[in-house]
């Protein structure tokens, strides 16, 4: 009996330990589909919400309590029945725990415009490393390296490296296979194309560590030293500037921001009266698309 019950305990440390690294909630949105019918959406619904939650996406041991949580949420544009193409939008967000606190800090938020796909129910939806199978995986699988990615570069100074790779290898190979959103020089600033190509670039490395600091260094010690944080947390929007210089139109700027912004109006409301004003500078420099939003600093 202890022999039994030695095994079974560690048969569940090992699914512990070896679980995989995301928490996805995939919803689908189809209020501009007419369809009497809609019942295929809920099925693709589930099968991205397993391709998502059931692979293991990196050689990482996961604790349970260390997944990545994030969202998928698909607003379908149209649909055709006949060749069960699809065109929709995705907005895609993924958070984490801070230290010492109950709340869940908003890392990647980014709306992508260009998720045009074909999903055949009865066809499997697996992702295979090695090769290009649809532009539905491809979607996915790039994300889900990109959510893993940057969660890692806020955790250790670019500890997200061998994922941006992975998500590179993916953008590569639906470059030859997919449309629009993985191809050099498109119109829309969001392509994925631009998001792993600036991330990997090293004049942008110093966005990459502000993340670390952003998160290690600041939000961490927030409960412990709320001064020291936001010292941090200057420092990190430092280096953010660093990249506004180089490019100031980088995708990589407009997903910190979107991520950041209402944050960082929260973070230094409680600043005391002599900080503000450097702050809201800084920020008014480096995002001036919510150069009002940071005025709320003042209050």
């Amino acid at each position: 009996m202890n022999k039994i019950i030695s095994t079974v305990f560690i048969l569940l440390i090992s699914i512990s330990v070896n679980a995989q690294e995301l928490v996805c909630s995939v919803s689908i949105l189809d209020n501009q589909i007419q369809l009497s019918d809609k019942s295929i959406f809920r099925r693709l619904e589930q099968a991205l919400t397993n391709l998502m939650n059931n692979t293991k996406w990196t050689d990482e041991p996961f604790e349970q309590n260390e997944k990545i949580e994030c969202n998928i949420q698909l607003i379908l544009q149209q649909y055709d029945p006949k060749t069960n193409a699809y065109k929709a939008t995705a907005q895609v967000q993924s958070r984490r725990p801070v230290y010492g606190s109950v709340y869940n800090t908003l890392v990647f938020n980014i709306n992508d415009e260009n998720w045009d796909f074909v999903f055949n129910e009865f066809e499997p939806v697996v992702f295979n490393e090695n090769s290009f199978t649809t532009n539905l995986v491809a979607l996915m699988s790039f994300y889900a390296y990109y959510i893993i990615a940057i969660d890692f570069d806020s955790f250790a100074p670019f500890g997200g490296t061998p994922y941006f790779s992975k998500a590179q290898q993916i953008a590569q190979q639906a470059q030859t296979n997919a449309g629009a959103g993985w191809q050099p020089f498109e119109r829309n600033i969001r392509s994925r194309y631009n998001l792993i190509d600036n991330v990997i670039n090293d004049r942008f490395k110093p966005l990459r560590e502000a993340y670390y600091v952003y998160h290690r260094e600041g939000l961490d010690h927030m409960v412990k030293n709320q001064d020291e944080a936001r010292k941090k947390i200057v420092e990190s929007l430092e280096m953010v500037q660093k990249v506004f210089k180089i490019s100031p139109n980088t995708v990589m700027l407009l997903v910190f921001f979107e991520s950041k912004s209402e944050e960082l109006v929260n973070i230094f409301k409680g600043a005391p009266v002599n900080e503000k004003p450097k702050v809201i500078a800084l920020l008014s420099e480096i995002n001036i698309a919510n150069i009002n939003k940071y005025e709320k600093i003042k209050n």
